[in-house]
């Protein structure tokens, strides 16, 4: 198509390198009620603070914003069933919880728990949290070689890390392999591993395997032979998904690129792409490839959203200004298509509810949002084309409401 040259913001920068996609990290504390409602992570169009939102399953899909902490703009949200996890990244390194029926009252004390443990050197920046119970969860840790094993049930600071993994081998030049997003799935965990080097996407990605049982990584035997993981045929792998129809896993990778003199845009590698991971043969292989420069047909990818067996989306941007919605057949090799009600507008976060319906995070400056999508009859329908959330959602996860 046409050689895709961005010129970006330290934040746009960020989202190529540290993105999540809409796979979802939480998980409902046991046998609780269906979610009723949207909790969503927002920021300040300046990225200068960020705050959360609880939004209504139904219409008129009523909205409380601005909920705490309103602080830093660098957050994500988990469902933890009727509460919510708010994951504070980089220069904050702390998880707060919440509850929906008292989303104003943090249920930690003293500002949330740290993530950051007294020998660590550098800011272990946070980015997902993943549930299995109500008393175990794993921390993944952008900044750190050590994935922790948490309590999220726990009444103080001092009973909230109660293990750790090691996953430093995925990355010998600086030991940081850039844990990133994961999952839980069949009792295993599965953690992306970006493995960059010096914020460069030289290396391709990994999935590292966790038994959730013994806290072990496996052996995946994987085709290169030099690590236990699932080695991705991408780069800068960002988001993780499930598909409800079978046992397999889907990968967004954004890829890498770099900053050509003398204006230091931004050029995009194009070395990214999704990805089916066969989870019972441990295998990857290329879903959707992100083309080449001058011939990338959809720009670079961001975000990721399985609404069912062989229906899941994913957002394509070439300027970083505005992006189009796609979809795809995770179980086909048949192209993406742009869906018509979502193109060239500016969107965020992606997710999609237990019902089937598609949340979408709209940028606009001055009308930030939340659009809700059906689909019927082959094509995308409008539920509420805009939610106002006040500021512009970035990551959207699903609690049941009182």
């Amino acid at each position: 198509m046409r050689l895709s040259v961005y010129r970006l913001t330290l934040p746009a920068l960020s989202l190529i390198l540290t993105a999540c996609g809409g796979g979802g990290g939480g998980g409902n504390f046991g046998a609780e009620p269906p979610a009723t409602a949207a909790v969503v992570a927002t920021r300040a169009p300046d990225f200068s603070s960020g705050a959360v939102s609880l939004v209504d399953f139904e219409a008129p899909f009523e909205a409380q914003n601005n909920l705490p902490p309103n602080g830093s703009s660098d957050i994500l949200v988990r469902s933890g069933g009727d509460h919510y996890f708010v994951i504070e990244r980089f220069n904050a390194n702390r998880v707060q919880r919440f509850a929906v029926s008292d989303p104003s009252t943090p249920v930690y004390q003293n500002g949330g728990y740290s993530t950051q443990d007294a020998d660590d050197t550098t800011q272990s920046n946070p980015a997902d949290l993943v549930i299995l119970s109500p008393t175990k969860a794993y921390l993944l840790r952008y900044g750190s070689d050590v994935l922790w094993i948490v309590n999220p049930s726990a009444t103080t600071e001092a009973a909230f890390k109660i293990g750790e993994i090691d996953l430093s081998h995925y990355d010998t030049a600086d030991n940081v392999p850039e844990m990133t997003a994961g999952l839980i799935q069949d009792g295993l965990l599965y953690v992306l591993l970006q493995r960059l080097e010096n914020f460069s996407a030289v290396k391709s990605g990994y999935v590292a395997v966790i038994d959730t049982i013994n806290d072990e990584e496996i052996d995946t035997d994987s085709v290169s032979g030099n690590l236990p993981g699932i080695e991705l045929p991408v780069r800068n792998p960002s988001g993780i998904a499930a598909n409800p129809g079978n046992d397999d896993l889907i990968v967004l990778a954004a890829g890498g690129g770099e900053f050509v003199p003398p204006d230091f845009d931004f050029v995009s590698a194009f070395d990214g792409g999704i990805v089916r991971i066969d989870t019972g043969a441990f295998s990857s292989e290329l879903l959707v490839d992100d083309g080449s420069p001058g011939a990338a047909p959809f720009g670079q990818l961001t975000e990721l959203a399985v609404v069912a067996a062989d229906r899941a989306y994913f957002y394509g941007t070439e300027d970083f200004a505005s992006e189009t919605l796609f979809r795809f057949d995770p179980t086909s090799s048949a192209a993406p298509v742009a869906v018509s009600v979502a193109q060239d507008v500016r969107l965020s976060a992606l997710s999609a509810d237990a019902q089937g319906r598609l949340w979408l995070g709209r940028a606009e400056l001055e009308t930030p949002g939340l659009t809700v999508l059906g689909f019927a009859d082959g094509t995308e329908t409008v539920i509420e084309d805009r939610i106002d959330t006040v500021l512009t959602p970035i990551n959207i996860d699903f609690v049941s409401a009182p």
